[in-house]
């Protein structure tokens, strides 16, 4: 995927209050880990050939995802407040820049200039699990 340089700024600037999905110790890996040693999620292996995930499997194991690793800093559904002031809730993402511009910093492991923001990184099928999961909770920007 390319990504322009004016992408990049806006998910550098966007991702910085996307603070803290998940701590520390429930990701394995202090806070100011180096890139190489950034936790990864387990994925199970598929047997034989692989098969597309129903979407609605897909959207349940995204919103596992967030429970597990961001609802402890992100609002994550609907409705609620974040429980960190400067995390984004999952329902806003859309306002600031299109929720599958996520799909590479998941990929490569979001760093972000925020100490309590754990670092970490993603395999595909993770990726389209969490991202179907936050297409979901996106409501129209209020203005």
């Amino acid at each position: 995927m390319k990504t322009s340089w004016r992408m990049m700024a806006i998910l550098a600037v966007g991702l910085l209050p996307l603070a803290a999905c998940g701590t520390s110790e429930e990701m394995g890996a202090p806070a100011s880990a180096p890139a190489s040693e950034t936790a990864s999620l387990p994925v199970d292996e598929p047997a034989g050939e692989v098969e597309a995930m129903p979407a609605n499997e897909m959207v349940g194991q995204g919103q596992a995802i967030a429970e597990t690793l961001c609802a402890g800093c992100h609002a994550i559904g609907l409705t609620g407040e974040s429980q960190h002031a400067q995390a984004m809730p999952f329902r806003e993402i859309s306002w600031h820049y299109p929720v599958e511009a996520l799909a590479e910093p998941f990929a490569e492991g979001i760093m972000v200039a925020h100490p309590e923001m754990p670092q970490w990184q993603f395999e595909p099928e993770q990726i389209d699990a969490l991202l179907a999961y936050i297409e979901t909770v996106q409501v129209p920007e209020e203005r």
